[in-house]
């Protein structure tokens, strides 16, 4: 995993970049878990590439949406994000398995 897209889905969490505390235990394990969680799910490996700041703007809405369903402890918004993140989820699915294919 880059360091910028761990920026980049802290910024989209509302976790300023300078607050680091969580970043090993915690979001770059959800991180990785919601990239996973996208391959098992038929996510086409092409749109997951990890590009840095260039990658897919889908890709970056949906570990978003993950992260924010599944951190810390003590949320009332768990299931709201869970929806928005498969939500997502079924339309990244639905891209074809090599890029530029109909």
């Amino acid at each position: 995993m880059t360091d910028a897209l761990l920026t980049m889905i802290k910024g989209r969490c509302g976790i300023p970049e300078f607050v680091t505390v969580y970043d090993e235990l915690e979001l770059k394990p959800l991180i990785e878990d919601a990239l996973e969680d996208m391959r098992t799910a038929g996510v086409p490996e092409w749109i997951l590439e990890d590009k840095g700041e260039a990658t897919n703007p889908r890709v970056l809405t949906a570990i978003s949406h993950y992260v924010n369903a599944n951190r810390g402890s003590d949320r009332t918004d768990t299931a709201r994000y869970m929806r928005l993140y498969r939500n997502k989820l079924h339309k990244l699915m639905l891209e074809p398995e090599t890029a530029g294919e109909p």
